[in-house]
């Protein structure tokens, strides 16, 4: 039974955790992390007490995954210069291949923003989540989530406009 709900929660959710995912991480190399989330859901899944809706349940999971994992690189990252401190640790970045220049300028425009901001604009700005749907994964008020969204707007366009970004190119390209 457990797996059912499971199963339907991919079917309705997966493209959203893969899409939260690839802007929390940078990489479009998910699918690992996107598999964790729902094992771990799967595991939890009695912990779940239905007070929030499942989208967000599982995006709060994908959250702390990578929280995690980053935690974990960074330790391991430390360990490594220890124990071969005659070898340079590379940072081996994937290419990325956004194919959409403007959607390369936002993604790392949105990269630039401080944790705090990046997360409500994936959340509210890509996402499309309500402020209480963003409060529930944030762990805050959907008041703080509305400000905060705010703020973050207002520091990605500043960010834009700084390089170069060609607000009147976009919208055109839109309509």
């Amino acid at each position: 039974m457990d797996d059912g709900i499971i199963e339907e929660w991919f079917m309705n959710y997966e493209k959203d955790i893969t899409s939260y995912l690839v802007y929390y991480t940078g990489t479009s190399d998910v699918e690992d992390l996107v598999q964790d989330t729902f094992v771990i859901a799967l595991h939890k899944l009695k912990s779940f007490q239905h007070k929030s809706h499942p989208k967000t349940w599982l995006l709060t999971i994908a959250r702390h995954l990578v929280i995690a994992r980053h935690r974990k690189k960074k330790v391991w990252e430390r360990v490594k210069r220890y124990l071969t401190p005659d070898q340079s640790t590379k940072n081996e970045l994937e290419e990325r291949s956004i194919k959409n220049m403007e959607n390369l300028q936002l993604y790392e425009a949105i990269q630039r923003l401080p944790s705090r901001h990046r997360d409500v604009i994936i959340l509210r700005g890509i996402l499309e989540l309500t402020p209480i749907e963003a409060s529930d994964v944030l762990k805050c008020s959907a008041n703080k989530v509305n400000v905060q969204f705010h703020r973050a707007l207002k520091k990605l366009q500043l960010i834009l406009e700084m390089e170069g970004y060609n607000h009147e190119k976009s919208a055109n390209y839109s309509g």
